[in-house]
C-alpha cells in the first residue's frame, strides 16, 4: 500500500511539474495527502511540526522526504519481496526480466 502510494505522488507530481516545480512544493503538498486517523497522519504533522519550527522553515530536498518515508513506511524486507514478486510474475509467455528488456528496447 505505501508502495502504490509513493507511485501516486510521484507520478501526480511528474505530471504537474510545472506546478510542483520544487523540492518544498512537493513535500508541503505531499504531507496533505495522508489518511487522517491512521500512523502515517501522526508521521505526517510530526514532520510537519519540526519542519515549521525551523527559521527559515526548510523542507529540506524531496530525495530526503523521499528515503524518510521508505523507512517509515517500507521496510527493507518488503522492497526485497515486491522485487522478487515482480521478477517472479510472468508476462504473457515471458519472465519478467525478459518483457522488460524488451519493453525499454520500444519504450526508447
Amino acid at each position: 500500500m505505501a508502495i502504490a502510494f509513493w507511485n501516486s505522488l510521484e507520478n501526480y507530481f511528474t505530471v504537474n511539474a510545472t506546478t510542483f516545480d520544487t523540492d518544498a512544493k512537493k513535500v508541503s503538498s505531499a504531507l496533505t495527502y495522508f489518511k487522517q486517523g491512521t500512523q502515517a497522519e501522526d508521521w505526517a504533522s510530526d514532520h510537519i511540526t519540526t519542519i515549521l519550527a525551523g527559521n527559515p522553515v526548510n523542507y529540506r530536498t524531496w530525495n530526503n522526504f523521499k528515503d524518510a518515508f521508505k523507512a517509515q513506511f517500507i521496510p527493507p524486507e518488503m522492497q526485497n519481496e515486491v522485487i522478487q514478486s515482480i521478477h517472479n510474475t510472468s508476462q504473457r509467455n515471458q519472465e519478467f526480466s525478459e518483457w522488460y528488456q524488451e519493453w525499454s528496447r520500444y519504450a526508447r
